[in-house]
């Protein structure tokens, strides 16, 4: 089955099982997946306060984990508001290794799931000798045995 079609199948399920999935590829496809399901988007570079941005790694983890689990709780889900929470800038998640424990703790039910979006792996360049690039390198985050349900996208 191709991953879009499998998507469909996913979110049009009658209940979800704590399902957080990573989609590798464009918004676009991702929206076009998802169909007629309602849905909110999450940027998590929005869960800081411009004005009072962290100032070491720690304080950053602790203020993404704290302005994650404000905003999953603020999202209204139920049986009669079936939801998919669609995730932008995930590579903070990995950046500061935040995991995805809150979105199953404080977001996934049977009526609410979460889809990570990864724009798809970056295009190969000629990088010079001195810089090392890892493009699969947020694939491998998130695909550990203890974070995501399924991997799917455009780019598989």
């Amino acid at each position: 089955m191709n991953p879009v079609a499998e998507l469909s199948a996913l979110v049009r399920q009658r209940t979800w099982d704590k399902e957080v999935v990573l989609w590798i590829g464009s918004e676009k496809e991702l929206l076009g997946a998802i169909g007629p399901i309602p849905y909110v988007t999450l940027d998590l570079l929005e869960v800081f306060d411009e004005e009072r941005l962290p100032m070491d790694d720690e304080e950053t983890r602790a203020q993404l984990i704290s302005g994650l689990r404000d905003r999953l709780r603020s999202v209204k889900v139920g049986p009669s508001k079936r939801t998919v929470l669609v995730v932008k800038s995930v590579g903070l998640l990995a950046r500061y290794d935040a995991g995805v424990r809150d979105f199953y703790e404080w977001f996934c039910s049977d009526f609410s799931m979460v889809v990570l979006l990864l724009d798809g792996p970056v295009t190969r360049h000629s990088w010079p000798d001195e810089v090392i690039c890892d493009t699969d390198r947020l694939l491998k985050y998130f695909q550990r045995p203890d974070m995501v349900t399924h991997v799917l996208g455009e780019k598989i």
